[in-house]
């Protein structure tokens, strides 16, 4: 997803599209430090062998994501968080895709973007807790510091 965030900066250049790495939003947390175990709950709420696969672009609240497809993943990890911890709004939604940016865009001219994805179906992943400090918004891309502060591998569970 990089090489799609790139590809709409160089060709629209908007500066939103590759600020953050590649990432699928579950969760903005209110808490800057979750319990200890909260990624190992995240894991253990999905079932292991699951697969995700990309879509189509999509325009959620003037952000643009590439749509996933993940047979109810996601929605297990969102309430994982969601009964773990107090969820707060976040610089972009949390939704179903890799954020792929282009907040700046007039909205005008979003119909027009629609970027070339690959097309790509995956079953590993890391479930990561990351710390993003920026300005405030509209423009938060423009100050922005984010950092990885724990990382899991997303396996799931086998169902007993």
């Amino acid at each position: 997803m990089s090489r799609v965030q790139d590809a709409l900066f160089s060709a629209h250049g908007l500066v939103s599209a590759p600020a953050v790495p590649p990432l699928i939003p579950v969760a903005f947390l209110e808490s800057a430090a979750p319990a200890a175990g909260f990624l190992q709950a995240m894991n253990l709420s999905v079932r292991a062998g699951w697969r995700m696969a990309v879509r189509e672009s999509t325009w959620i609240h003037g952000h643009l994501f590439a749509r996933v497809q993940s047979a109810g993943t996601w929605q297990a990890l969102r309430d994982c968080a969601q009964g773990r911890c107090a969820l707060r709004e976040g610089l972009f939604p949390a939704f179903e895709g890799f954020y792929l940016g282009c907040e700046e865009a007039a909205p005008e001219t979003r119909a027009a973007i629609r970027p070339d994805l690959p097309a790509l179906s995956f079953s590993s992943a890391a479930l990561v807790i990351m710390r993003i400090e920026s300005a405030p918004p509209p423009g938060w891309w423009q100050d922005l510091h984010w950092e990885i502060v724990e990382q899991r591998s997303l396996r799931g569970t086998r169902a007993a």
